[in-house]
């Protein structure tokens, strides 16, 4: 069964501003720009990146840039398993760091509802919907397992395998599932 249709969204609306609380007090007392501290700005980067899902960001790296240095630190992320680029610009002088990424993203809740709008007009039958993981990098090949859920309580297992960058989806039935 073939299933198309855009599902994907920028990561963080594409420019993320956050508070790292952690840059904030360790800039308290003191004049300008908060120190840098590396590791409070790598833990803060997924709730940046991703907000609704922050647990998806396996990891963040950002080497091992000059504490003393300009200008915004390139950093990689680990997203749902894929390997991301992500800007991380330095902390202002309130503390405020901006994370840039021009990752997109796929949610399993839309997922679900474009698989459920699917099955409801091709057989005629409402299906509760649920797929994982939460969040996939729109990238080809990346999978979701969901589970159709029909009328009687019956579970049906489906994989939608990511087809391009726009979010859209070829849907078939897990046979092992």
């Amino acid at each position: 069964m073939g299933l198309t249709g855009s599902v994907a969204r920028r990561a963080g609306g594409g420019l993320v501003v956050g508070l790292v609380l952690a840059v904030l007090a360790a800039g308290c007392g003191g004049e300008g720009v908060p120190a840098f501290d590396l590791e409070a700005i790598e833990a803060e980067v997924p709730t940046l990146l991703v907000p609704a899902h922050p647990g998806a960001v396996e990891d963040v790296d950002c080497g091992d840039p000059d504490p003393d240095g300009l200008g915004p630190v390139a950093c990689t992320a680990i997203l749902a398993g894929v390997e991301v680029r992500v800007l991380v610009h330095r902390p202002s002088i309130d503390g405020r760091i901006r994370v840039e990424s021009r990752v997109d993203l796929v949610e399993a809740v839309d997922v679900a509802k474009a698989v459920a709008v699917r099955l409801e007009s091709d057989i005629g039958v409402v299906n509760a919907l649920a797929c994982t993981p939460a969040v996939r990098v729109a990238r080809e090949g990346q999978v979701f397992a969901c589970t159709a859920t029909d009328p009687a309580g019956r579970d049906h297992h489906l994989v939608a395998t990511l087809l391009d960058r726009d979010g859209s989806f070829r849907l078939d039935l897990d046979m092992e599932g």
